[in-house]
């Protein structure tokens, strides 16, 4: 009894090891959908442009999405070096209204040296009262150069402020005129 037992279950082994088709291929497509040919399974329902229509749109949403991100880091990155250079031109600002006012400072302290009684008069004070004025002559140039630079810069930028509250009063009329072009062509 047992050895019918054993060769009933060798047998079913058999049976159940028997390759079903001799050829791969047809292993293949039996594995994939039943011995099936890929025309039959085709969904006659699916919409080829529906679904690349889909896609594209897809694809433009993100690509707008990047878009915007880039250009939000760019205002970003703008701004902030708007920011730092509005910070820097403050500073230098205080700078020089600092600088101004040591030099009137300065002025103070060099009127009082001039005019202070040397007690015991020698090369050493005569070399001192030498280099303070001939830095004061260099200072004094500096200063009148700076004054000369200075005075034209406040003219220019008055004359174009001029010019734009008359394009803001008048648009492009006073922009285009005739007259306004004669009178800022160079040459």
């Amino acid at each position: 009894m047992t050895s019918t037992k054993l060769t009933d279950l060798t047998q079913t082994k058999k049976k159940a090891k028997a390759p079903k088709f001799q050829n791969f291929i047809e292993a293949f497509k039996d594995s994939q959908g039943g011995g099936s040919r890929p025309s039959d399974r085709v969904n006659n329902d699916f919409d080829f442009e529906a679904f690349l229509t889909q896609r594209e749109n897809r694809i433009r949403a993100q690509e707008r999405s990047r878009m915007e991100s880039i250009r939000h880091e760019e205002q970003v990155i703008f701004s902030r070096e708007k920011q730092q250079v509005k910070a820097q031109i403050e500073t230098l600002q205080v700078e020089i209204k600092a600088m101004a006012k040591d030099q009137v400072g300065l002025m103070v302290e060099v009127e009082k040296t001039a005019f202070e009684a040397v007690v015991n008069p020698g090369v050493y004070h005569q070399n001192f009262f030498e280099r303070l004025l001939s830095l004061i002559k260099l200072a004094r140039k500096k200063i009148s150069e700076s004054r000369t630079w200075l005075q034209l810069q406040n003219h220019r930028s008055q004359k174009r402020q001029g010019y734009w509250q008359g394009v803001k009063k008048s648009g492009t009329s006073f922009m285009l005129s005739g007259e306004r072009t004669v009178s800022t062509q160079s040459g």
